[in-house]
This record gives C-alpha cells, structure tokens and sequence, in this order.
C-alpha cells in the first residue's frame, strides 16, 4: 500500500472518531439566597429530564459538565422555588437567585356559638 494511501486512511480512522464523540458542554453559575444575598450551599443543579446532576459548593458555585450543546438545568434548595434555566454552549449563567416559598396560610375556622 502506498505511503499517501496509508496516511488517507488514517486520518478517515481518526475523523470518524471525532464525528462520534459526544460534545460536552459546562454549565457553570452561583447559587444565590434572592433577598439576603448569601450563598446556597448545597442546592441541587440537574440537567432536565436526566439523572445528571451537582450540588452548589460552600460559596454557592457549582459546575455540571453536560452531553449536547445546548439543553435546560433546574436549580433547586430546600424550602426555596425551583426555577429551570436554558443554556446554549458552554456557560456560566453567573448569578442564580432563588426565592423562598411562599408559606400557605392557615384558614381559621370560625366557631358556633349555637
């Protein structure tokens, strides 16, 4: 076989390997309290209808790495509203606030004085 024939197809090989791989993406943001502005550590990143997924760090930052190019993330903490975020490529979406949920009032119930 010649050289140049030799060195074609080693580099179809090559390129199909590359075509195949799967493109990652990273996500990357902080996690933020909305009024006091502290950090959330510990709040759960996921990626939309998988099961990949990160926590935040002790100052709030998380990085989760994703297959696709593009894609929604959900950001949740306990006792606070879940809110889901798009990303197109590699990003960081910076600051993430959440809001605390709202506490559901309790109806008083009125007595009878019958």
């Amino acid at each position: 076989m010649g050289m140049k024939l030799k060195n074609f197809l080693t580099i179809c090989v090559f390129l199909s390997f590359l075509t195949n791989a799967k493109t990652q993406t990273i996500v990357s943001g902080t996690v933020m309290d909305e009024k006091i502005n502290v950090p959330l550590p510990g709040a759960i990143i996921t990626e939309k209808g998988t099961t990949n997924g990160t926590t935040s760090d002790f100052d709030g930052n998380f990085s989760l790495k994703i297959t696709g190019e593009s894609g929604k993330i959900e950001v949740s903490y306990l006792r606070y509203t879940t809110i889901t975020l798009s990303f197109d490529g590699d990003s960081d979406l910076g600051t993430i606030s959440l809001s605390t949920k709202k506490k559901k009032k309790k109806k008083k119930k009125k007595k009878n004085t019958n």
